[in-house]
């Protein structure tokens, strides 16, 4: 009996060592469990293709399309991880995509497509697969991006790469290397590599893992010592060929450009006496076209007698394109591609008929909602106008929170001048008096511009006006309201009116007021002083030059300050 019960013991004894040993073993044995396809790739779904960038799994609104042998992918897809500059008009079935000097435009469904309006063919056509969505075939949009495509049947796996820049691929160095989902022996497979097998590197972890990338498009993590040969790959990187010319047009020094504005035909003939006295002056930039009206067509009071005596004089011709400030003409127009292309063949007639050297486009109160649409314009008017030498700059506010959607920093890809409106901080209608541009408004506006634009492409705008303010208490509440004065008219008024005008540090401007009938008249002066304090701005800032709202406000001196400032 004692002999029975030993053996029980010593054989309990054994099950309870091997017990041990099994969870020990397990503990330490990896798992060899093959994960399942919607581990290994969340989005799966059978029937629709996933896809992968670089080393993410992209959860798509629109999955990717396969016709016959062709594969098509989703406008929003490309313009948010591939390249944003594909433009789809859904009420016209066109798509747009604009490059540094070229216009590329597509019809859905159709086998032709224009680049700057010249005709070439299509292999397959944009489809919208009964959706109001886009779809673009992949091989199509791999002629115009910098970015691989690879379909993986098996899997319904679509993988794209960048190939603008270098990557790091491994070889495998044992054989029966696992990938697996996580960091983690315990984690299931992915896929079993072997010897020579080639994967693309990712992160590497603290633990010795590297996240990869297989040759079938499957993402997960190997121990990195077993891989070997780590390699920078330097992708075969074929630069634009983007039209060359010149676009200060062999102005020398600094740009110094004024503003004139023209209101009619015969208003033009004014130009003479706005020349007189004036030095150093580059480019003249007379306001002559404007939308006119919802579909599209463009006002025209421009002068061939103008441009001759311009020319003549040596000045250049940027003759200023507006939208009229007008926000529903503005928005009927940049919304529809034909109309954009309409206004653009318009603007290229005129650019070519009065053989100007630039457009200046003024676009301003556009709708928050219209930003898109506006970038987009620009983007397709620009290749344009460069290809006939063209010399193209944009007006802009100085960036604050509800001009953001002007979204300089895309404009200063594609324009030659971005030019700061540095003006007008206490405007027309301002509810409280104030400077015309003090010198803390004007250099905020530039250092907030340059962190969006390049300091070679940024123009200072310079106020060749001030105003007069007028503060009166009308049934107990102040009311204020303003006039546009000259610089001369407006000193003249502080003198009439015997004002002391001091020199105001802060502001770097004179000031004065004065009192009549209990109304309290108020001037920040612009003039000589001024204006120097501001251009000493654009050269501290390293800027391209100055623009001045309007040639006929200013005072003779100021051409002066200019001349010395611009290296003229």
């Amino acid at each position: 009996m004692k002999k029975i019960v030993s053996f029980l013991g010593i054989l309990i004894g054994f099950v309870l060592v091997g017990l041990i040993s099994y969870k020990y073993i397990a503990k330490i044995l990896p798992n060899y469990q093959q994960a399942s396809m919607q581990e290994m790739i969340p989005t799966y779904e059978k029937g629709n293709i996933s896809v992968v960038i670089e080393d993410r799994i992209i959860d798509v609104n629109y999955s990717p399309k396969l016709e016959g042998d062709n594969i098509y992918l989703p406008i929003d897809l490309i313009n948010e991880y591939i390249d944003p500059y594909y433009y789809w008009d859904a009420n016209e079935k066109t798509l747009t995509y604009t490059t540094g000097n070229k216009v590329i435009r597509m019809k859905n469904e159709e086998l032709t497509y224009f680049v700057n309006n010249e005709p070439l063919e299509l292999d397959m056509p944009i489809m919208t697969f009964d959706t109001k969505m886009a779809y673009l075939p992949i091989h199509t949009i791999v002629s115009f991006s910098d970015i691989q495509i690879k379909y993986n049947k098996e899997l319904e796996l679509i993988v794209i790469d960048y190939v603008d820049e270098k990557y790091k691929e491994a070889e495998v160095i044992k054989d029966k290397t696992y990938v697996r989902l996580d960091t983690d022996i315990k984690s299931k497979i992915v896929r079993k590599l072997n010897e020579k097998d080639t994967v693309r590197l990712y992160e590497q972890t603290a633990t010795g893992w590297v996240k990869v990338r297989t040759n079938t498009g499957l993402l997960g993590y190997v121990k990195k010592s077993s891989l070997g040969n780590i390699q920078d790959i330097y992708p075969n990187i074929v630069e634009e060929d983007t039209t060359k010319y010149n676009s200060n047009k062999n102005i020398k020094g600094k740009i110094n450009i004024a503003w004139h504005q023209v209101t009619n035909v015969s208003a033009n003939n004014g130009l003479r006496n706005k020349l007189e006295g004036v030095k150093g002056l580059d480019v003249i930039s007379p306001t002559w076209f404007s939308i006119k009206n919802s579909e599209g067509d463009i006002s025209n009071i421009a002068s061939k007698e103008y441009i001759k005596y311009a020319k003549e004089q040596g000045y250049q011709v940027w003759a200023l394109f507006s939208n009229r400030f007008d926000k529903k003409i503005t928005h009927d127009v940049l919304s529809s591609t034909k109309k954009r292309e309409k206004v653009i063949k318009q603007i290229l007639a005129l650019t070519s008929i009065y053989e100007l050297d630039g457009i200046n486009v003024d676009f301003e109160n556009v709708a928050k909602e219209d930003g898109a649409n506006y970038v987009q314009f620009i983007r397709e008017l620009t290749p344009y106008l460069k290809s006939q030498d063209v010399v193209v700059s944009v007006d802009m506010y100085v960036p604050s929170p509800w001009t953001a959607h002007y979204n300089r920093s895309e404009l200063g890809k594609v324009v030659d001048y971005l030019i700061i409106m540095a003006y007008d901080e206490h405007w027309s209608t301002s509810p409280e008096s104030g400077s015309v541009a003090s010198i803390g408004f004007v250099e905020k506006g530039i250092e907030d511009t340059l962190i969006e634009v390049p300091k070679e492409k940024v123009i200072l705008g310079l106020p060749y006006y001030t105003r007069l303010w007028k503060e009166e208490y009308i049934d107990g509440e102040l009311n204020v309201s303003s006039q546009a004065y000259t610089m001369k008219k407006a000193r003249q008024v502080l003198e009439d009116n015997n004002s002391q005008i001091i020199w105001n540090d802060k502001v770097k401007q004179y000031y004065g007021d004065y009192k009549d009938n209990n109304i309290t008249y108020k001037i920040w002066l612009e003039e000589e002083r001024s204006i120097e304090e501001k251009v000493k701005l654009a050269i501290k800032y390293d800027l391209v030059g100055v623009s001045g709202w309007k040639i006929g406000l200013e005072k003779e001196e100021i051409w002066d300050i200019l001349v010395k400032y611009l290296n003229k």
